[in-house]
């Protein structure tokens, strides 16, 4: 059993833990979402891997946001956005 350990000497509470998400059978012509993480190359990252995908995936919107920064979690709205306007987002990491 792994335990967490704050470096002040409290315990931290186990986050919970979830399962994944339910998965479309095809991404062919759904909605796709590119989350920018923040970093600074992952604007183009993101842009080229929709390049590659656009031809196969046919998708039928793209919708492009931006987290704050990597080292952050993205903010409740921005997700709760993104589940409700896209079936599934690619997160782009870039340095």
């Amino acid at each position: 059993m792994q335990r967490l350990m704050s470096p002040f000497g409290a315990r931290i509470p186990r986050p919970a833990t979830s399962g994944l998400a339910p998965r479309p059978e095809s991404l062919k012509g759904l909605r796709l979402g590119l989350l920018n993480n923040g970093k600074r190359n992952a604007d183009l990252l993101l842009e080229q891997v929709l390049t590659e995908l656009t031809a196969e995936l046919e998708p039928a919107a793209v919708i492009r946001r931006r987290k704050p920064g990597a080292g952050v979690p993205g903010p409740q709205n921005l997700l709760d956005e993104l589940s409700a306007e896209c079936d599934a987002v690619i997160v782009g990491v870039g340095d």
